[in-house]
């Protein structure tokens, strides 16, 4: 395996992201880590009351597998290969968020976005175990799984998110099932696109917004839009019902989406609060009125993946894990480090949840352990992210801002001019956006 130069690493992070996004040339839209949460796959006692003896050397395991936890392990290995990385996901392949839309209206296959962690782990020489998370002795530094016990040197977690259901709606399993809400990609998208495929004309597209934070804070326009692009094409009806009060991301671009390519088939509601939903007759019941609809996606509000909370990284009454700001060390257990959708962005930086952001931070993560390791100073973290997003079938748009360490803060802040969107929309940001999610992917999980 070939060790990667300081200088091929940069130009794979951050830096790059930031400026190839400017010229139109990288971009995010959604993504997602893979929680290891208890437990799907049921493992003997036996197996989980193994302790894995530590090798020598050192050693970082990594709970996750999504953009996050993939990108860290392939780069600790890339910039020493000595490390011991040990990667540990409850699935064996990690189906990415990001395009997960374009797979939910028929762009892409859901294959060109499935990425076998097994084919990582074998080509960087990681240590790959599928398996559930169950818990973790900070003190003697293992992390309990299904399959055995792994003690570790560092620790990185990359839960990416979960949802946050209102009990006060009524959102049993069942009810879960009937209204996908597809923000974690992988059967639920299915569902989805097969729902999206029977809508008719004359059908009614009710479509709820999560309120921020939430991951990907574009990607609730993006697929407002393409249900909009769906109805133009079939004679339906959309109703967005958005809890926030406004569009959160490229404001300018999805109003002018809204109000040109949809303004017949599409009406959007802010600062919508849902009272109730009556399931049998698929009506959303509304501080701004009642909305009964033929397909009805409720995307919930969000809160980091359980496994955050489950390992005690999250404070007490709060939803996103608690993380120092200049190295994403968790300030709750020393030397654990959090990455990915489940860091507080409200306290700790201004960094979106996006798939660019899980993959920037992972690197930054990997090589400033690396330094660490080897006695050196750690690096300011500088940041870049980049989201593409589609309008409609033929046009996209894309944000591009870089995010740097301040220190009288104490938290990554957006860089004074180092932000931007284009002017509109347009075909060429389209193929460009699809030419950065195959890049992230590759760099990410191959």
């Amino acid at each position: 395996m070939k060790k990667l130069s300081r200088r091929n690493f940069v130009k794979t992070t951050v830096i790059s992201a930031a400026s190839l996004s400017i010229l139109g040339l990288s971009g995010c839209k959604k993504s997602t880590e893979t929680a290891a949460t208890p437990a799907e796959t049921t493992k003997s006692a036996e197996a989980a009351s193994t302790t894995a003896p530590k090798k020598a050397g050192i050693t970082v395991v990594i709970a996750g597998g999504g953009y996050g936890g993939a990108t860290a392990a392939k780069y600790l290995k890339l910039l020493n290969p000595s490390i011991n990385v040990i990667l540990i996901d409850r699935n064996d392949k990690h189906v990415s968020c990001a395009m997960s839309n374009e797979v939910i209206f028929g762009l892409r296959d859901i294959t060109e976005i499935t990425m076998p962690l097994t084919k990582l782990a074998e080509k960087y020489g990681i240590e790959f175990k599928q398996a559930e998370v169950t818990g973790l002795d900070s003190d003697k530094k293992i992390l309990k799984t299904s399959a055995g016990d792994f003690a570790y040197d560092k620790l990185i977690v990359s839960p990416g998110i979960s949802m946050d259901y209102d009990p006060a709606l009524n959102f049993t399993e069942e009810r879960q099932k009937e209204m996908p809400h597809a923000w974690i990609a992988g059967p639920q998208t299915l569902q989805l696109k097969n729902m999206v495929s029977k809508i008719n004309a004359g059908d009614t597209i009710i479509f709820r917004t999560p309120l921020a934070l939430y991951r990907c804070p574009p990607g609730p326009y993006e697929r407002a839009c393409l249900f909009g692009n769906e109805a133009l094409k079939k004679g339906a009806k959309v109703v967005v019902l958005d809890p926030n009060p406004q569009i959160m991301s490229k404001k300018p671009l999805f109003e002018a989406a809204f109000n040109n390519l949809y303004k017949d088939v599409l009406t959007y509601h802010s600062d919508v609060e849902v009272t109730g939903i009556d399931y049998d007759k698929k009506i959303i019941k509304t501080n701004k009125g009642d909305f009964q609809g033929t397909l009805i996606n409720f995307v919930p509000n969000q809160k980091a993946g359980e496994l955050v909370f489950t390992l005690g990284l999250v404070e007490s009454g709060k939803k996103w894990a608690s993380v120092d700001a200049k190295s994403f060390e968790s300030t709750l257990i020393k030397d654990v480090y959090v990455i990915g959708d489940a860091i507080d962005s409200a306290t700790v930086t201004e960094m979106p949840k996006s798939g660019t952001i899980a993959n920037a931070t992972a690197k930054v993560v990997a090589e400033n352990l690396v330094r660490i390791f080897a006695g050196k100073e750690p690096y300011v973290p500088l940041v870049g992210n980049t989201c593409y997003s589609l309008v409609s079938e033929n046009e996209g748009i894309w944000i591009a801002t870089l995010y740097e360490y301040d220190a009288a803060k104490n938290k990554i802040v957006t860089r004074n001019g180092a932000n931007g969107i284009p002017k509109a929309a347009s075909v060429e940001n389209k193929i460009n956006g699809h030419s950065w999610g195959n890049n992230i992917l590759s760099d990410t999980f191959m």
